[in-house]
């Protein structure tokens, strides 16, 4: 069982009406679709320089809203009312929905965005696009960087056994920034354990806590060796973000809520074993 977890501690501060987009715009069900398609790309979209196809409209009746539309669903020579789609159930998504349960509902469900519901009116749509937004990066690197604070805690009760683990290469490399840091040196010279300890990198921090037999075996999160892996890329990629479409590559749809639980599960797992009596 999960003790605690800094992402979802983070994520239920933050809601679905923090990170939604607004609909373009609102239609009544009678109008031609000639008449919306204009509006649509040159007065809403155009001078606001909106990709038409990337916003999501209303359709309203006598009665209210009736259903939506997309761009692409912009029929000829009908009217809207014979265009739009319907707005089911289990497609909306209450305004004050966590983040962490809406990255839980668009692993349960295939709907391409969920509409977004304050009270009894619609204010805007999600799609898994928006989970690329900053509040969900900013969560998962809280989490991730605990996880590799929690990683240095656990082998550094071993500093010695842990250094001694390190390759010559990687020896070399974190004597590089222990010089830059500062850091003092024992009578003889030498960098304290600990300290060098601290200048490695995420990488080897993971090397070094898979060799580790007893922190390996209570911690079987660390026998993931892929995930382990995505640990540190995706760690990467938010602290030194590029292109979107770069940046986004490794928050799928399809792995995201898995690896968010086995994340959890290491996190839980960690502090077990930094509870636990140091034996000298």
């Amino acid at each position: 069982m999960v003790q605690y977890s800094h992402f979802r501690e983070l994520a239920r501060l933050i809601t679905v009406s923090d990170i939604c987009s607004p609909f373009i715009a609102s239609f009544n069900a009678a109008q031609l679709v000639a008449d919306v398609f204009v509006e649509w790309a040159v007065d809403l979209c155009g001078e606001r320089r909106l990709d038409p196809m990337d916003q999501i409209a209303l359709v309203e009746g006598t009665e209210g809203v009736e259903g939506w539309l997309g761009y692409d669903m912009l029929l000829t020579e009908k009217r809207l009312y014979e265009c739009m789609g319907q707005i089911r159930p289990n497609s909306i998504l209450s305004a004050d929905t966590s983040l962490i349960d809406a990255v839980a509902a668009f692993s349960e469900s295939s709907h391409p965005f969920f509409f977004i519901l304050k009270g009894n009116q619609f204010v805007g749509w999600l799609a898994y696009a928006h989970m690329h937004k900053p509040p969900l990066r900013l969560c998962l690197f809280a989490m991730l960087i605990n996880l590799e604070r929690m990683l240095l805690d656990a082998v550094s009760i071993f500093p010695r056994e842990s250094v001694e683990l390190l390759s010559p290469g990687r020896i070399s490399k974190a004597r590089e920034i222990y010089a830059l840091r500062k850091y003092g040196y024992n009578e003889q010279g030498e960098e304290f354990d600990s300290k060098l300890l601290e200048c490695m990198t995420i990488a080897d921090k993971f090397g070094v806590a898979r060799k580790l037999t007893s922190l390996k075996e209570a911690v079987p999160c660390l026998g993931n060796s892929e995930l382990c892996g995505y640990v540190e890329r995706l760690r990467n990629e938010i602290a030194h973000p590029g292109l979107e479409e770069r940046s986004s590559a490794l928050l799928t749809r399809e792995r995201l809520w898995h690896f968010i639980e086995w994340a959890e599960t290491f996190e839980s797992e960690l502090q077990e074993f930094l509870k636990q009596p140091r034996r000298l």
